[in-house]
């Protein structure tokens, strides 16, 4: 797991990370709204561009807290996660197709509930790690689920999982072992929450 990877590295190398979270914290202190902008422009870049979301998540829970943080990540995921399907739909369909839609066939028997069960079934699918956040940004894009509903699922459906990771970030802050162990126990918990919701779809 990426999270629990992360949690490793941040103890081992806890000198180096002190250090560079200690610059960019001055700089969130004293502007914070250029911090929060910059994080969420980030956070939008990185799901068109394929890049991993969670250590900008991580960071918005570690600078902000929880609730600034959460409010952060989930606004910049949402435009991230809409920017790829947008691509996906109008720019790169046929590539998305013949290539990722290949190398994840099973969302295929999920594609005629995108057209009569769209809100729930996205909803469920930004729940359970079925697939990598960002691979299922570009192949929701050529199913049949409707932009509005992509987008308010995909926000609503982000909030649990969002939250949890944001805790953990701020977790990190002070490498508590305590509240990273409740955050690590809180996304497992989350991950079977998930699988459990999915099988009413």
């Amino acid at each position: 797991s990426i999270v629990l990877v992360l949690a490793l590295l941040s103890w081992w190398q806890r000198d180096a990370v002190f250090g560079i979270f200690t610059l960019v914290e001055v700089f969130s202190t004293e502007h914070p709204w250029q911090a929060a902008l910059l994080l969420i422009a980030m956070q939008s870049l990185s799901g068109p561009l394929g890049f991993p979301g969670t250590p900008l998540t991580l960071l918005s829970g570690s600078l902000f807290g929880v609730v600034l943080g959460a409010s952060i990540a989930l606004i910049g995921n949402t435009i991230g996660a809409t920017l790829a399907f947008i691509l996906s739909r109008y720019v790169f369909r046929d590539y998305v197709q013949n290539k990722m839609g290949v190398k994840y066939p099973k969302l295929k028997s999920y594609d005629e509930r995108l057209e009569t069960r769209a809100w729930s079934t996205v909803v469920a699918l930004r729940l359970i790690p079925l697939f990598p956040f960002n691979a299922l940004n570009f192949l929701l894009g050529i199913t049949r689920v409707p932009l509005q509903v992509y987008i308010l699922a995909t926000f609503f459906g982000m909030i649990p999982g969002t939250t949890a990771f944001v805790y953990f970030g701020s977790s990190l802050r002070l490498l508590d072992p305590i509240n990273i162990t409740i955050a690590l126990l809180g996304i497992v918990a989350l991950t079977f929450a998930g699988k459990a919701f999915s099988k009413k779809f």
